[in-house]
């Protein structure tokens, strides 16, 4: 109720056709379901409804089907799950995002989540380029998200060196993470509980890029322990945003800033903050890795 309501209180919500995929119930969960959508078909607000009842719990499968339904009947789509919280220009920043960067083929998506990292002070824009995929309240085209669909399809499992060395120098856990992709026996419902971090591979291969506001545009109340895979402890993650923040300085010209490239490495390669020696300390480690891997 807390999504929903947050995004009816969006500048553009009134122009906005809202698709709803409702999974089908665990077993034990049908009376939680039921009540979900008895409260779906009452929802107003926007310019048009969908409700997309699925028969059968298989959240992955589930999740994939209805962003092919909606990039291939849009060519576009923007993403949510049920515990992402909006500010009020979330949906105008997405759409504006969606519009601006849809002929740049340096850029895979846009998100509208931002981690707690330090923006430099002398930074002319409002939004900066990533190359570190975000999930969270994600916009995207249909030629992009095939280029996902295709490297699950097609997926094979073995360690790539060169690969890893390139998510380590991105962030630490990236390549961390990476390792669980490659174990024999992969199958596709593993990939698509790792779709962030294919996604990122992809980008990555591509040299493609996310684009994110410089101030988180969402709220993750999952975070309370409600939700799947993040610790309601880790402090790298922000848990509010600011409702008065509207991007409006966008660049067009998709590279990574090298400042928060070093920014976007800290918050993906330890779960405490570090002090501004050390922080020097493992972005010099982090150089010197790049230049032996080289």
């Amino acid at each position: 109720m807390k999504t929903i309501d947050a995004l009816k209180a969006n500048t553009l919500a009134q122009q906005t056709e809202l698709y709803i995929f409702s999974d089908g119930p665990s077993k034990g969960d049908e009376a939680k379901v039921q009540e979900l959508r008895d409260y779906i078909v009452t929802i107003t607000g926007f310019k048009k409804v969908h409700l997309r009842l699925q028969p059968e719990n298989n959240r992955f499968e589930n999740t994939s089907k209805a962003n092919i339904q909606l990039t291939a009947t849009h060519g576009r789509s923007i993403f949510m799950e049920d515990d992402i919280v909006t500010s009020p220009y979330f949906l105008e920043f997405m759409n504006t995002g969606l519009d601006r960067y849809e002929s740049n083929k340096k850029v895979f998506s846009i998100g509208g989540y931002t981690r707690p990292i330090s923006i430099p002070k002398n930074y002319a824009y409002d939004i900066y380029f990533s190359e570190v995929f975000c999930p969270w309240g994600l916009g995207t085209w249909k030629d992009r998200f095939d280029m996902c669909s295709t490297a699950i399809a097609t997926w094979e499992p073995r360690f790539d060196k060169g690969l890893s060395s390139r998510l380590k120098y991105v962030g630490k856990d990236l390549a961390r993470r990476y390792k669980s992709l490659c174990r024999p026996g992969l199958k596709n419902t593993d990939l698509m509980a790792k779709f962030d971090l294919v996604a990122t591979v992809v980008m990555l291969q591509r040299q493609m890029y996310s684009v994110l506001p410089c101030q988180t545009m969402i709220e993750n109340i999952g975070l309370d322990g409600s939700g799947l895979n993040c610790n309601a402890n880790d402090e790298r993650f922000i848990r509010q945003f600011d409702p008065d923040y509207r991007p409006e300085k966008f660049k067009d010209e998709a590279f990574l800033d090298p400042r928060i490239g070093r920014e976007v490495y800290l918050q993906f390669s330890f779960t405490k903050c570090k002090g501004p020696l050390m922080r020097r300390f493992y972005l010099l480690v982090r150089s010197l890795n790049r230049a032996f891997a080289r």
